[in-house]
């Protein structure tokens, strides 16, 4: 066995290659020593991209190297030699992350584009969801885990598969096809099914709200609401980002799923199954928090054309949507009650905006100053009413 290492900052890199069995252990160990005194440091890292062959004397060595370092993982760890720690027991010891599937995007068609990355088709059955900032990697990490563990909850869900190396730097998660349409699109296409299909959806809420978890894999919707403000009120006066605390006051914890997205674009319909999809901001909370998601499409936008390409309904099917969802959510007939809650509904959506302001993204920072123009003329004076909409519609949920 061979092995190489550096020093990179304060992280000692060690770097594996070959056959680590009982003769080239005892070796490994002796020398490891030695490099690890002359080399202070305050992590060490064992690249194992190259490591063949495991025996259990270098199990050994490892377990060693986790009660002695302060901070120690190995990485790129091929599939095989996974399995060893896996069987062994030693993969919930040690900190251990398996290499990455490698795939060719240039052999891939691509079907999708955003603004953070793309999808692409890279088998008759599998899409890989590529992003190409390095800084949101670990919310592919998290994304993935999220998607599998709702699956597990019994949560209809698009099966995702791996985290993969798609070259330059880019990482994407595996997903299977989902060979259909959305939801907004099906009801787009034949407005008869509207009543059948929003049953339906609502249905599927009602089953993503009956789970109860405090699983830490998903997070906390007030958490990231409060995050949200705080990012916020530095593009705001005092006085507003002290506006905006009113609505955290209002929304509640909650121990139960919710999708945080949950807009008709975000579930599909697969041979009659609904399955929802973009899983990435699921959390723990209130159904209030998926309310507000889905409040941002019901009034629709500027142009069929926005509407569709955001929820895929033009703004006229939209409006039949909204009373459609409004009277089966809330098992309501009653017009007046129906024009109340519609009001209530509207004003959730201002909230999802406001409270975007201080997003990173492109989009967020060309429109910031007309979002906060928006805010100052009809969030800020109403969010007394705003409140209290909220608080009432977290009793009726």
């Amino acid at each position: 066995m061979n092995y190489s290492f550096k020093v990179n900052d304060d992280v000692l890199v060690v770097s594996l290659q070959g056959r680590l069995d009982t003769e080239a252990s005892a070796k490994f160990e002796t020398e490891f020593a030695k490099i690890s005194k002359e080399n202070p440091h305050g992590s060490l890292v064992i690249d194992a991209s190259e490591l063949d062959y495991i025996a259990s004397s270098g199990l050994r060595i490892m377990l060693k190297m986790v009660k002695t370092e302060k901070n120690f993982r190995l990485e790129n760890v091929s599939p095989d030699v996974y399995n060893v720690f896996e069987v062994t027991g030693f993969s919930k010891i040690i900190n251990i992350t398996k290499a990455l599937r490698k795939i060719n995007l240039e052999k891939c068609e691509k079907i999708g584009a955003g603004g953070n990355g793309a999808v692409y088709r890279i088998s008759e059955e599998e899409i890989v969801k590529v992003n190409f900032n390095p800084d949101t990697y670990e919310e592919l990490d998290k994304e993935l885990a999220k998607a599998k563990e709702a699956f597990f909850l019994g949560i209809p869900t698009a099966i995702s598969f791996d985290l993969v190396d798609c070259g330059e730097g880019r990482r994407g998660v595996v997903y299977e096809i989902i060979k259909s349409s959305t939801l907004g699109e099906t009801i787009q296409k034949d407005p008869s099914r509207m009543e059948e299909l929003t049953e339906k959806y609502i249905e599927q809420l009602n089953l993503l709200h009956s789970v109860h978890t405090d699983n830490p894999v998903f997070g906390s919707a007030k958490a990231s609401y409060c995050k949200q403000v705080e990012d916020a009120s530095k593009f705001l006066t005092e006085e507003e980002g002290e506006l905006m605390k009113l609505i955290l006051e209002a929304l509640p914890e909650g121990d139960r799923l919710v999708h945080c997205d949950a807009h008709p674009k975000n579930i599909m319909i697969q041979n009659g199954e609904m399955l929802w999809i973009d899983m990435e901001g699921m959390a723990v909370g209130h159904p209030i928090y998926d309310l507000i998601s889905i409040a941002v499409i019901l009034n629709g936008m500027r142009t069929d054309e926005m509407s569709v390409g955001i929820c895929g309904m033009d703004n006229a099917t939209v409006k039949l949507f909204k009373d459609c969802f409004i009277r089966k959510y809330f098992k309501t007939e009653d017009p007046e009650m129906i024009q109340k809650l519609g009001g209530m509904l509207d004003a959730l959506r201002l909230i999802r905006a406001v409270f975007a302001i201080g997003f990173t993204s492109e989009n967020t920072e060309k429109y910031r100053p007309a979002i906060i123009a928006m805010a100052r003329e009809h969030f800020f004076p109403n969010i007394q009413k705003i409140v209290g909409g909220i608080k009432f519609l977290v009793n009726s949920l």
